[in-house]
């Protein structure tokens, strides 16, 4: 689980700063009541609209909650997906809803069955780019970019697109899209 603490320091406002600690466990990711609402100073800007950081930190500051969040999130889906997909289970909810290279399942069961289910037994991944973005709604839209070995076959390329939400001081995954980067110039 991801978990916020305060660093003993606090800004003009006399709100915390607030760094991470990770401690990932079975697949959901938890913030303490605190650090959903981190607050920082920077050049006469305060919290932003979503809770989750502010966007184009200066060089030196550490990461905004919304990048290390969904970075720490992106990093444990593909361990479980490369190495025991049947924990996928943990990081989606009953509404979540998953687009697998045009198949759409909804309801976290249907997922967990389609995703167990992929005509492979094994899978490795290996992650090109990554980028984020805090939503108006509190909720980290994250796109990834990548390429995948199944079994024997070749390397193929693939991209990936999430909504994370907090829920109850759990992020989780309300939707997964992803698509091979197939080319047919037949």
């Amino acid at each position: 689980m991801l978990l916020l603490q305060p660093t003993g320091t606090e800004d003009h406002n006399g709100s915390p700063y607030m760094s991470m600690v990770e401690n990932i466990s079975a697949g959901s990711f938890r913030l303490d009541r605190a650090g959903s609402r981190r607050r920082r100073c920077r050049c006469h800007h305060h919290a932003s609209p979503t809770g989750l950081g502010e966007v184009g930190d200066s060089p030196g500051w550490e990461k905004p909650i919304w990048e290390q969040i969904g970075s720490s999130f992106i990093q444990h889906y593909y361990q479980l997906l490369d190495n025991d997909r049947t924990q996928l289970a943990a990081i989606y909810i009953d509404a979540s809803c998953l687009t697998w290279d045009g198949q759409q399942c909804q309801w976290k069961a249907a997922i967990v069955e389609k995703l167990s289910s992929l005509p492979f037994q094994k899978i490795q991944h290996s992650i090109t780019a990554q980028d984020r973005q805090p939503t108006p709604e509190s909720c980290i839209i994250s796109t990834v970019v990548g390429q995948l070995k199944a079994d024997e076959d070749l390397i193929m390329a693939f991209r990936q697109m999430f909504l994370f939400k907090n829920i109850n001081d759990a992020w989780v995954c309300t939707n997964d899209m992803s698509r091979l980067a197939l080319h047919n110039f037949g």
